[in-house]
């Protein structure tokens, strides 16, 4: 883990309001192992005192007034990588701008309250330092990643009509998004499975999140509604908020929705989705889990791999957060351990693998 002097881990907080601005600090500096070394009130305040104090970890707010956060990301990645983390407001522009950031290289965001916002963001207190320990310990070389242009995809909007036989059930956290703009678009639009992701976020992000994906992706991506048949060669985002599930009804898959407790202190998580898709789809089932912190979808794999369905995990050099794939590979269920590059290869060839045997109206055991 990064530290700075005396042994904690130095933060910049970045926001136009002083008041916010006293609320992050006094939640930063309540942690032992915190500390906030010195704040700034706009971009660029927040690049002169990145390069001047080096701190190991930023808040950075989204809208800010003479250069907003997206645009000191881009400089402060640029000229003094550091792990930063979003704090953004809960709109839409706010959303959209905050999947942007987490492209060009913010490791994590924290959805700033719209109203009440003492209460609110002292709420979120665990949930900031949490992130901000973790931020901390992401490899430098995440950070100096550049980032990848990706070209919208024409394609069809119409839905396919047939309910898929086969799912690929992915687990991501964080670091998740930017992995993911990575994988989905090397899916072939005849993909030959439906895609269900559960990305670890609040509302009000995961359809800005969606439409993202759907932008680069061949096959059709869109956040999930409850009661919708799930179809071959389209990809469903779990909304934030809700758990996603998936049963038969009349023979066809269907997604439903739900608001139960929380799961590893999130809703949407991973296990559930994971555990009705092997349910559902038995040795039809492709699981993925990929960079995220927790344990989230090692139960999901399990399930996955007693139904004889074929398992894949991100390996430890390539995730920003080994937390969730190191937990699903301690299963001893995981039968691929790929580079973030090779998900995508993998993911196909496993589909198209059970689609072959689907043919032959048995399975084959995985080598």
């Amino acid at each position: 883990m990064a530290a700075g002097h005396g042994g904690k881990i130095r933060v910049l907080v970045v926001d136009d309001s002083a008041f916010m601005r006293k609320i992050l600090k006094d939640i930063i500096n309540s942690d032992p192992e915190l500390e906030v070394c010195c704040e700034a009130k706009d971009g660029i305040e927040a690049i002169t005192k990145a390069k001047l104090y080096k701190p190991d970890v930023i808040t950075l707010d989204v809208e800010m007034p003479r250069m907003n956060g997206l645009d000191a990301l881009r400089v402060i990645m640029k000229q003094n990588p550091t792990p930063v983390i979003m704090i953004s407001a809960l709109t839409q522009e706010g959303a959209e701008a905050t999947i942007k950031a987490l492209e060009y290289g913010a490791i994590d965001f924290i959805p700033k309250p719209g109203s009440s916002v003492s209460i609110g963001i002292k709420d979120l207190r665990d949930e900031i330092i949490a992130k901000i320990k973790e931020a901390a310990k992401v490899p430098r070389k995440f950070l100096e990643l550049k980032r990848v242009r990706l070209l919208r995809v024409q394609k069809s909007r119409r839905k396919s009509g047939v309910p898929a036989k086969t799912a690929v059930a992915i687990a991501a956290s964080t670091g998740g998004p930017q992995s993911l703009l990575k994988v989905f678009p090397k899916f072939p639009e005849d993909l030959g499975a439906a895609v269900l992701l559960v990305q670890h976020m609040p509302p009000g992000f995961t359809k800005s999140f969606a439409k993202r994906l759907d932008s680069v992706s061949k096959i059709n991506v869109k956040e999930a509604e409850h009661g919708e048949v799930v179809e071959e060669n389209w990809g469903y985002v779990a909304p934030g908020g809700y758990h996603m599930e998936v049963e038969l009804r009349n023979g066809k898959p269907v997604i439903t929705l739900n608001q139960k407790p929380k799961i590893h202190g999130v809703r949407p998580a991973a296990d559930p989705m994971m555990k009705t898709a092997a349910e559902v789809f038995g040795w039809r089932t492709v699981g993925v889990v990929m960079t995220g912190m927790g344990r989230d979808g090692a139960e999901g794999i399990v399930a996955i791999k007693k139904k004889g369905g074929i398992t894949i995990a991100q390996n430890k050099e390539t995730s920003i957060i080994f937390g969730m794939p190191k937990a699903a590979i301690e299963t001893g269920m995981v039968d691929y351990i790929v580079p973030l590059d090779r998900i995508a290869d993998t993911v196909v060839m496993a589909v198209n693998r059970i689609n072959r045997r689907g043919r032959n109206g048995r399975p084959l055991p995985v080598p």
